[in-house]
């Protein structure tokens, strides 16, 4: 069993049966649902690439064959992780190498988003269909933002959604960056006196 798979088995076993709760930093919290889409067959994918330089890496591909996309800890607010079915990821890759896109300066497929950040494939990394699961090839990128703020994760499909699953699609690359104490003590003397209404203050 491949890697990826053991992940959405789990994953399912999770939320097989009801909804939820989850919880992630600054107090974001609610009732949660995955829901996949139907697969795709190899042969569907590859006639998306046949005049195509660069080869879908082996694991997203591998995904794509147990389920072309899916979205991951939906709240009544939210759709915290969701990976995108491939003719829309494909569609989306294209209008945003437009001119003015904000790839426009680098070679990506855009396959999903964690919360508010894009989940990119490094294209470069992609030019060898059979060793390119091996490469790092994952970014994360703020849509609004330019592509010198993307933040490349050092990470393949596979790991990466493991580490995002693991993190209920939280930020897990910055949490080691995190330092900044989410409670607020300027008003109070004591750590009694700490109060729940201190919490998060300025973080929404």
């Amino acid at each position: 069993m491949k890697p990826i798979e053991r992940t959405l088995i789990l994953l399912k076993q999770m939320f097989k049966d009801e909804p939820r709760f989850i919880m992630g930093r600054y107090g974001r919290n609610g009732w949660a649902t995955c829901t996949f889409h139907t697969p795709l067959t190899s042969k569907e994918i590859d006639s998306h690439f046949l005049k195509d330089t660069f080869s879908l890496p082996r694991d997203y591909k591998h995904f794509l064959t147990l389920h072309n996309g899916c979205g991951l800890f939906e709240t009544e607010s939210d759709l915290i992780l969701e990976l995108f079915p491939l003719e829309e990821m494909l569609e989306m890759s294209e209008e945003h190498h437009s001119e003015d896109g904000i790839l426009s300066e680098g070679n990506y497929w855009i396959i999903g988003q964690i919360d508010e950040k894009w989940i990119l494939i490094d294209k470069n990394q992609c030019t060898d269909a059979e060793d390119s699961f091996k490469k790092p090839y994952i970014t994360v990128v703020h849509p609004s933002d330019g592509l010198d703020t993307a933040v490349a994760l050092n990470l393949n499909f596979e790991c990466f959604l493991e580490r995002a699953i693991i993190a209920q699609g939280d930020y897990f690359w910055e949490w080691s960056e995190d330092t900044e104490l989410t409670v607020t003590y300027g008003d109070v003397s004591t750590y009694e006196e700490i109060d729940e209404t201190l919490y998060l203050e300025d973080k929404k």
